[in-house]
């Protein structure tokens, strides 16, 4: 393994991106402005890698800090080939294939080995969240986690970037509001108290402590691997979350309306109700993290639209299972002899939630990118418009 040993190419800084700047809102991350000297160099991130293959090859102590740390510190896109051929190369021992910590590795690896041709799926390791479902994680734990995350890496910029108390403040908010927490932790370093930083910070280490109490120890740890940004930008690791709690919300709706479908064929109305019912809070739940993305500054997202070629939400299939998906439900109730009135009232406040989401994410986009194209290439917030107008069930009334 003497070549995986040897200095890798040097990182090329992305496009836009500047690490010298202060960390926080419109700057670096802080692991890319004040790094682990060892995480800049490839080769501790080699060498672990190297020794785990010469090993027994046990996923559960594969060296995710030595990558991550790595990828982090430079930003995915800069990552060299060295790095990258190594971790091609990585297996779990044939007799774990059926292991938590195997699937766990199998899962995390196209998120690390895509290089600059990554996709949707790859940038957000949608497959390691595929996973928790299919072993029954429930979206609240999910996006517990995630907004967990989201307000750790906030507060922990603050003392270097007090313009972030208004992305903080939403986002104690927003994870107060998921995980059930006392209404306090939201409303705690009102504007224009005397230690506004300081108390915001206490109040985000104590929302963020409260609210990962609740969560299993699977679903964090799946979160914590899962932020692989291509730049060294601070705010692309907000944005990253913001799309996996989007993702998270749309695959359950997707399967909130294909359960309800199965439930109005057996004449289950009720429970389909129910199901659609449960839904529409959980697309209503998204204001509060719209105003989390509110807060990102434009130069920032054009750092992020120059890394992101190939990777956009246009490639979501849980965005398209929805809408496929709801047409057939409503074919359904219609074809169905029973009561069904409460069901399509249900079905028009879903509808509803559905399309004043989309109007506020088309709203945002004007405000953060106008008129220029957006990730992966997409018309950006005209195509977003169009978007807008298309309802879930265009022929209930």
């Amino acid at each position: 393994m003497t070549t995986a040993l040897s200095p890798a190419r040097a990182a090329e800084p992305a496009p836009a991106d500047d690490p010298a700047g202060t960390p926080g809102v419109g700057g670096p991350s802080l692991a890319a402005a004040r790094p682990d000297p060892d995480d800049l160099d490839p080769r501790r991130a080699l060498r672990e890698v190297a020794r785990w293959q010469r090993g027994d090859r046990d996923a559960a102590r594969f060296p995710y800090r030595a990558v991550l740390g790595h990828y982090r510190a430079v930003g995915k896109n800069a990552i060299g080939e060295e790095v990258l051929t190594a971790l091609r190369a990585v297996e779990p021992a044939p007799a774990q294939a059926a292991e938590p910590a195997a699937r766990l590795l199998g899962d995390w690896l196209p998120q690390v080995v895509d290089g600059r041709q990554g996709d949707y799926d790859s940038y957000l390791g949608s497959p390691v969240y595929a996973s928790l479902t299919e072993a029954g994680a429930r979206t609240q734990e999910v996006l517990t986690a995630l907004l967990a995350d989201v307000v750790e890496i906030e507060s922990a910029a603050l003392a270097d970037v007090p313009a972030g108390l208004a992305r903080t403040r939403a986002a104690v908010r927003a994870l107060t509001a998921v995980a059930g927490l006392p209404a306090a932790y939201g409303t705690a370093a009102a504007p224009g108290a005397a230690d506004e930083v300081a108390d915001l910070v206490r109040a985000a280490a104590e929302a963020v402590a409260a609210a990962r109490d609740a969560v299993p120890a699977g679903v964090l740890r799946a979160v914590e691997l899962t932020l692989t940004p291509t730049t060294r930008s601070h705010d692309e690791q907000m944005f990253i979350r913001v799309i996996q709690i989007f993702e998270a919300v749309f695959s359950a709706v997707g399967r909130a309306v294909q359960v309800a479908t199965e439930a109005v064929a057996a004449g289950q109305t009720d429970l389909a109700r129910g199901l659609l019912e449960g839904a529409t809070r959980q697309v209503a739940g998204t204001s509060g993290v719209f105003r989390v993305l509110t807060t990102m500054p434009k130069d920032a997202f054009a750092v992020i639209r120059a890394n992101t070629d190939g990777r956009s939400a246009v490639q979501s299939r849980s965005y398209r299972t929805v809408e496929r998906s709801c047409p057939t439900l409503h074919l359904t109730v219609q074809r169905g002899d029973l009561p069904a009135d409460g069901l399509r009232s249900a079905m028009r406040e879903l509808d509803t939630a559905w399309c004043a989401m989309k109007r506020t994410h088309w709203g945002i986009t004007v405000k953060i990118i106008g008129a220029v194209r957006g990730t992966g290439g997409t018309a950006g917030a005209a195509y977003l418009r169009e978007a807008a107008e298309a309802r879930l069930f265009p022929a209930l009334d």
